[in-house]
């Protein structure tokens, strides 16, 4: 009897149909995850190049210059000496290098002074280009000389209360001129200039005497010597 209900039980279960879970493929579900865990990560960020900086280029000296230089004159003539006069001198110059470059200037005088052979003189112009040798004197200071040609216009004039002998008459001449100075830098651009140039070498002019007649002179010589600034640029 036992027997018998039991293979009637086994046979209702197989008949009746269990509900039977699918087998579980293992490899299959460790690559889905595998994927899914690849796709979440985040790529670390790629680090942008370094870009070196471009050298710079050390600044070379300035070449280019202006300058201006207050002066006292002394005007020389066969008959004596005006030594009070006074002028202005604008330059404009160029270095090629710390040992030579060139100059030009322009001048104008600002007084009139009492002449020796009496009457009175004043430098109304002048004008000159040079070249400029230079010796250096270390980091700060060097000399320089100056070696052109110059123009002055200089006049001497007298009145009624001139004693007799004064002279009258303009001299407007051009000459060798030469002159020595010294400069000292405060920085890169500024400086400080001191130096005495000739501007006319024995020149000759003609002149109205007081007393009648005229007279020749053939040894005139300006000189100018002063402080100054120049400005590099």
């Amino acid at each position: 009897m036992k027997k018998i209900l039991l293979f009637a039980a086994t046979t209702s279960v197989l008949f009746a149909g269990a509900d039977i879970e699918p087998l579980v493929d293992y490899d299959k579900q460790d690559v889905v995850k595998a994927v899914e865990t690849v796709k979440k990560v985040t790529p670390a960020p790629v680090p942008a190049p370094v870009v070196a900086p471009a050298p710079v280029k050390p600044e070379g000296p300035k070449k280019w210059y202006v300058g201006l230089d207050g002066m006292g004159a002394q005007y020389e003539t066969d008959s004596g000496k005006c030594n009070k006069l006074a002028a202005v001198v604008a330059k404009l110059g160029y270095d090629f290098n710390k040992y030579f470059g060139i100059e030009g200037r322009v001048g104008y005088g600002l007084n009139e002074a009492d002449h020796d052979a009496g009457g009175t003189t004043k430098i109304k112009e002048n004008y000159g280009l040079y070249l400029k040798p230079m010796l250096p004197l270390g980091e700060k200071a060097h000399l320089f000389g100056l070696l052109g040609y110059a123009k002055a216009k200089v006049e001497s004039a007298w009145d009624a209360s001139s004693q007799n002998g004064a002279l009258a008459g303009t001299v407007n001449e051009s000459s060798p001129s030469f002159g020595l100075g010294l400069n000292y830098a405060l920085n890169k651009r500024w400086s400080v200039v001191a130096e005495g140039v000739r501007l006319l070498h024995k020149v000759d002019g003609t002149f109205n005497v007081k007393n009648g007649g005229t007279r020749s002179e053939s040894d005139i010589n300006l000189d100018t010597y002063g402080l100054g600034v120049n400005y590099r640029f």
